[in-house]
């Protein structure tokens, strides 16, 4: 094992670097917690968890190698996108079948219950759905502000506060995978705005 390689922490548990001091108290995170080997010294693995953004001195025994490579739907382990915990493929809800075989949500079941939480209220929905946009009318989005035809040029979803779960508006479909793919959040757009901005829009 050396520095770089992707681990897997079976047991979660060890002593967490605050501030680039050992803690003297040994605490636990979460089992499987996936990582990158910072150091390897007698009988402790130091580990970078990729999920928590922390450092931790592992026991050795209980720190096995991963090839990242070799995890995902089409192997017997998969890592969550959400706890970045190595676990076996059923932890993880089958999305859809194509002509490859099942392909599995990104989110282990345990992580998707919390994703789940946050979907839309059922009593809101109900009430909203009543102002759905009808099939075969002109819709502009209020964010891209491109018009389409409802149903025929682009789909309308509810777009929902992943917070609260409370329904903010109709958008198009596309803006609403952005927003997804932005978590949903005032903090990741500001980033991209600058990010454009450092690098020339």
């Amino acid at each position: 094992m050396k520095r770089d390689d992707w681990v897997a922490c079976r047991r979660g548990r060890g002593y967490e670097h605050e501030q680039g001091v050992v803690s003297p108290r040994r605490r636990n995170f979460p089992e499987h917690s996936v990582g990158q080997v910072r150091d390897v010294a007698g009988e402790a693995v130091t580990v970078w968890l990729i999920g928590s953004d922390s450092v931790w001195d592992v026991p050795a025994a209980e720190v096995e190698a991963v090839d990242v490579l070799k995890t995902g739907d089409k192997h017997a382990k998969k890592i969550c996108n959400q706890c970045h915990r190595l676990l076996p493929v059923e932890d993880f809800a089958i999305n859809q079948r194509n002509r490859h075989g099942l392909l599995r949500r990104p989110s282990c079941r345990h992580c998707r219950t919390d994703i789940d939480k946050r979907a839309p209220k059922s009593s809101q929905a109900k009430k909203f759905a009543k102002t759905r946009p009808k099939k075969g009318s002109p819709f502009k989005c209020p964010i891209c502000k491109k018009r389409s035809i409802v149903g025929i040029t682009a789909k309308v979803v509810a777009d929902h506060n992943h917070h609260t779960g409370d329904i903010r508006d109709w958008i198009c479909d596309s803006c609403n995978t952005g927003l997804g793919r932005f978590k949903n959040g005032q903090d990741c757009l500001k980033d991209a705005i600058e990010y454009l901005r450092e690098r020339g829009e």
